[in-house]
């Protein structure tokens, strides 16, 4: 009778001791540069059979995820590796949760923060530079001054009057509205883009500028969506659900991340990369805007 006691004893919580999940290994830098890549990585051991994912939900919202990959490297170990872009500056937490599964349940969880302080990128402001040329004073100073601010009040005057004959011109020739379908109005800011001379002139920036407005623009006359002030994890997750788009997240997580390394980072595109980028805003365009209803009995004949 003991025998038989000690088996179900044993029946009972093997399964429960073999749900194990740890951290065998974990690489990180203690400092990152603001809006510049870098590499993550975890070592986890977990039980054999079992699958381990990665808690979506859980990723840091203060970095944007470029790449994430796992190794399984034996039956019971696997590293998860992730390429992120930190854009919140000082001290920053990225989190990863990860699952352990079997049938579509989870029989553990393992949650690791990662601690990072997020520096300024580099720039010429040094504080050991000084002044070392001695003070000046012009000659004859109240003179120039007086002309400085005689020169200011008159170039106010000048602000004042062009900005109400402005006003006026346009009370009189109010612009009208645009009231083309909102793809082709992107469309056709798109082309007008390409065709301004920007990157010729390698206006790099103002052209992914004015490339992320025009998504913006775009967003806002197809689904009512004001992005104007969001940043790009932000527009990410308000976008998600959208039925239209979430097909569509990941090419335009890609799209969004070339914009952030030109405008932030001041990273200068290759020509390939812009025709990617550009194709990729013509396709979320095109997949999202409404599909043309014809009327019954012509489906056929288009």
């Amino acid at each position: 009778m003991k025998k038989i006691f000690s088996f179900l004893i044993l029946a009972v919580l093997s399964p429960l001791a073999a749900q194990e999940l740890n951290l065998v290994e974990k690489n990180a830098p203690e400092k990152v540069t603001f809006a510049q890549p870098f590499t993550l990585s975890y070592g986890v051991s977990h039980t054999p059979d079992y699958q381990v994912k990665v808690d979506e939900q859980s990723l840091s919202r203060d970095f944007e995820i470029q790449t994430q990959s796992v190794q399984q490297n034996s039956a019971g170990t696997a590293t998860f590796t992730f390429t992120v872009l930190p854009f919140t500056l000082g001290k920053s937490t990225f989190t990863a949760t990860f699952l352990l599964i079997q049938n579509g349940k989870t029989a553990a969880t393992l949650e690791e923060p990662v601690y990072i302080t997020v520096s300024p990128a580099k720039t010429f402001n040094d504080k050991n530079f000084r002044e070392i040329r001695a003070p000046q004073i012009p000659a004859g100073w109240l003179t120039w001054l007086l002309a400085a601010l005689a020169a200011l009040a008159f170039i106010t005057v000048v602000y004042v009057w062009r900005k109400k004959m402005q006003e006026k011109s346009l009370s009189v020739h109010q612009a009208p509205e645009d009231t083309r379908p909102s793809d082709e109005i992107a469309f056709s800011k798109i082309d007008a883009l390409l065709n301004s001379g920007l990157w010729e002139q390698q206006q790099y920036k103002l052209f992914y500028i004015t490339l992320s407005d025009i998504l913006r623009e775009y967003l806002w006359r197809r689904f009512q969506i004001d992005a104007s002030a969001d940043t790009s994890a932000e527009l990410l997750r308000r976008i998600k659900n959208i039925p239209e788009i979430s097909p569509l997240l990941f090419a335009l997580r890609s799209f969004l991340n070339s914009g952030d390394l030109v405008k932030f980072a001041k990273a200068v595109p290759e020509e390939d990369v812009r025709n990617k980028d550009v194709q990729i805003l013509r396709k979320i365009i095109r997949e999202t805007s409404p599909k043309e209803i014809l009327p019954e009995g012509q489906e056929g004949a288009k």
